[in-house]
């Protein structure tokens, strides 16, 4: 819109709760992993299928019925499910080069396109990165493809910073 001279951006700023997930956001979470398989299928093509991977019932409440897993669910006052993360603390123990130490490893993370922007990711974040802490965690690990460049900004906007770059050769194209 234009007030005189001024452009005033409009933003569509919800309530977000961050909570833990119950078995009745399995159904609610499949347009956030439809979307994501679509930005994966579209990029690799030659690495991910073109179906979103869907949780069964038993697998999904195997993971939020576990301790070491934790299954985070952004949901807006409105009733979507804006995002949401799926993370588990991995234990290194009694490694010939490592250190002991646990990590909390963020499997999978995804926000509604429509409600990027808003913080709904950084509040996912922040939520991970307290439970990191209540679990004694030395870090906070996470994966992104390095196509997703969206997502490599959010995260070292957050202060995440590279640790390991995995390369690949093309054997076949």
């Amino acid at each position: 819109k234009r007030h005189g001279d001024i452009k005033i951006k409009e933003t569509k700023m919800k309530n977000i709760i961050i909570r833990n997930a119950v078995i009745a956001d399995r159904e609610r979470i499949r347009p956030l992993q439809r979307e994501i398989a679509e930005l994966h299928f579209s990029n690799r093509p030659d690495l991910f299928k073109e179906t979103a991977r869907f949780f069964t019932e038993e697998a999904f409440a195997e993971r939020i019925n576990d301790p070491k897993h934790t299954v985070l669910i952004a949901e807006a006052d409105d009733g979507i499910v804006a995002g949401y993360a799926f993370a588990w603390v991995i234990s290194q123990r009694n490694h010939p080069v490592y250190s002991d130490f646990d990590c909390f490893y963020i499997e999978d993370l995804c926000v509604l396109e429509s409600h990027q922007k808003m913080g709904i990711g950084k509040k996912l974040i922040e939520r991970c990165r307290q439970i990191a802490e209540e679990k004694n965690c030395k870090m906070i690990d996470f994966g992104v493809w390095s196509f997703n460049k969206n997502a490599i900004s959010f995260f070292e906007s957050l202060g995440f910073t590279e640790r390991v770059r995995k390369m690949e050769y093309m054997l076949q194209k």
